[in-house]
């Protein structure tokens, strides 16, 4: 969390201009969400609110949280009044109702959990807090098929031997660059792990880059994220 509340202004900043992100992340979760108005959607580790914003302005009822207390006041910030943020230093949902949310997102979070018992929990109040029928979409950076490689708006330093739980470590390319040291969890970890908390697995999207207009590097060949969505 402390890394966090001091890097806030700064991967605000980057990620409003983040290429990779906009093109190839971003546009794959909202196409499986797809139709949202109206519909009450949860963004679980929303950091500065960025992907909280772009839900709202497709007409979605917003409530975006974080256990970051400076991503959450940055987000406040920027508003608008219609998200409802929260900062939840302890990661729990216990404030909010069971069965409220249609849709719960949760870009970049699973992985900077460093325990499979930490993850269930969270899995555990994310299915407590969804409609039954609700989809959990969540997005990582692909260390299955990405490792070392590197793209315009971060890259993953090579890690010799890819373990479950293991250390990682992703570069985003802002201005100074901020180092993110994360945990190696499979695709199949994952998928245990919300089979576990009762989900069932719908989808797995990867995506390349195959327009020429921007100078993707990596972005060609290797997938730089995927998203999982699962339901309830």
């Amino acid at each position: 969390m402390d890394n966090y509340n001091a890097i806030a202004d700064n991967y605000d900043e980057f990620e409003q201009h983040a290429i990779t992100l906009w093109r190839l992340g971003y546009p794959v979760v909202t196409d499986l969400l797809g139709e949202i108005a109206g519909k009450q959607v949860l963004d679980y580790g929303c950091g500065t609110g960025t992907f909280s914003r772009l839900l709202e302005s497709k007409g979605a009822h917003v409530t975006g949280v974080d256990v970051s207390e400076n991503m959450i006041g940055v987000a406040k910030k920027k508003g608008p009044d219609t998200i409802a943020y929260h900062t939840i230093p302890s990661g729990g949902l216990d404030f909010l109702a069971d069965n409220k949310f249609d849709f719960v997102v949760s870009n970049f979070v699973l992985c900077t959990v460093p325990s499979r018992k930490d993850i269930s929990l969270i899995l555990d109040q994310v299915y407590c807090v969804m409609k039954k029928g609700g989809l959990f979409l969540f997005m990582n950076s692909n260390w299955d098929k990405s490792n070392g490689k590197e793209f315009i708006s971060f890259k993953l330093d090579y890690c010799k031997e890819l373990l479950s739980g293991h250390p990682i470590t992703a570069v985003i390319k802002s201005d100074p660059p901020i180092l993110l040291h994360d945990y190696f969890w499979s695709k199949e970890d994952y998928f245990s792990m919300l089979s576990k908390s009762g989900f069932k697995i719908v989808d797995l999207k990867e995506v390349l880059a195959k327009s020429m207009d921007v100078g993707w590097l990596d972005e060609k060949d290797f997938p730089p994220y995927y998203v999982v969505s699962a339901e309830k």
